[in-house]
């Protein structure tokens, strides 16, 4: 227990909350509905496909520790391997690489699935690992982290059920492209000072902070936006033959475009709302709502009741996720920006 809570539960359990496939579930949940696959097969290649982007993104986040041990300590920031010898560490290295390559073992077969996966654990390895080490490469770094945090894991969930519709296919990537892209633009920027004073070339130090800030912006614009055509096409693509699944589809968007509504409207009486970001620790509120607890929360979990009410087993699915996202807990229903802003509009 000591063992999996200090690794795998790195910073908090960073690595369900951080997660590419957890974060974009609501693919596994199109994917579902697109190819009308209501069987158990699914669920338990999804299942399997949970567990090895755990453990995978585990190795991410411990090789990044093993390599920045010292720049940790000169920024004065938490290291997991920070008390523990070079062997230990290595060992604990090799134990997470062998039991992720063991978790897929299922979906070896997939075509693609390996080399995929196979490049994964390379870019993870050589972003942070010397002499490559590609995070203080510039705009080669940010390129490299966003396909290895965003890209490639929805081509692995593209692999691991055979979907390579090529509309789909595109657009989602883009989207979760724009994602990971805001998320590793916004982590640089809030390290440029530091980065700077121990000179660490990342891309925000090479580009500069204005340059990036900028950047990320124009990505968190895009994501916006991008997110909108998806629920339009997901309208018009998913096979769904009953009044209520549609309806239930329907309500989910309109959802969306209501607060993206909302937030233009704000935006053009107050420029400033343009320049929010939905990183800051704490946020809860509306452009936070569109940014992470839409996509990551209500989407994926919306759809997946509508899989229930398709094929029962899903519901193992559902559990999985209001576990890791402690749906359970009154006080994060509470504090939602949603159910804040129903009872402000309900409240007599």
């Amino acid at each position: 227990m000591e063992f999996l809570r200090k690794y795998l539960g790195w910073r908090h359990w960073a690595v369900f909350y951080y997660n590419a496939v957890l974060e974009n579930l609501f693919v596994v949940f199109y994917i579902a509905l697109a190819q009308e696959r209501y069987a158990g097969a699914f669920v338990l290649d999804t299942l399997v496909l949970l567990v090895f982007s755990i453990l995978a993104t585990t190795y991410g986040y411990l090789i990044n520790d093993f390599s920045d041990i010292e720049l940790d300590r000169q920024h004065g920031k938490a290291n997991t391997f920070e008390n523990d010898s070079r062997a230990k560490a290595v060992t604990v290295l090799l134990a997470v690489i062998v039991l992720s390559v063991l978790s897929c073992y299922p979906l070896w077969q997939r075509p693609y699935f390996v080399p995929l996966a196979l490049v994964w654990f390379l870019i993870a390895t050589f972003y942070s690992l010397k002499p490559v080490r590609l995070k203080e490469r510039g705009t080669v770094g940010i390129v490299f982290v966003v396909m290895a945090q965003r890209v490639l894991p929805v081509l692995i969930i593209f692999a691991t059920f055979r979907f390579w519709h090529l509309g789909d296919v595109l657009l989602l990537t883009l989207y979760i492209l724009f994602r990971g892209l805001s998320s590793d633009v916004n982590h640089q920027l809030q390290d440029y000072h530091r980065d700077r004073q121990t000179g660490t070339a990342t891309f925000a130090v090479s580009k500069g902070y204005r340059t990036v800030r900028r950047l990320f912006y124009f990505s968190l614009s895009s994501e916006r936006i991008l997110l909108a055509v998806i629920l339009v096409y997901m309208n018009l693509r998913l096979p769904l033959e009953f009044w209520w699944a549609k309806g239930w589809l329907y309500l989910l968007s309109a959802i969306y475009f209501a607060a993206l509504t909302v937030f233009w409207l704000r935006s053009l009486r107050h420029p400033a709302e343009r320049q929010a970001n939905p990183f800051e620790p704490g946020r809860r509120d509306l452009v936070q709502f569109l940014h992470h607890a839409y996509p990551s929360v209500l989407l994926p979990v919306g759809l997946n009741v509508l899989l229930t009410f398709m094929y029962l087993p899903f519901f193992a699915l559902l559990l999985i996720q209001i576990m890791a996202k402690r749906l359970y807990s009154t006080d994060i229903i509470k504090n939602n920006f949603l159910v804040r802003t129903i009872v402000k509009i309900w409240k007599p």
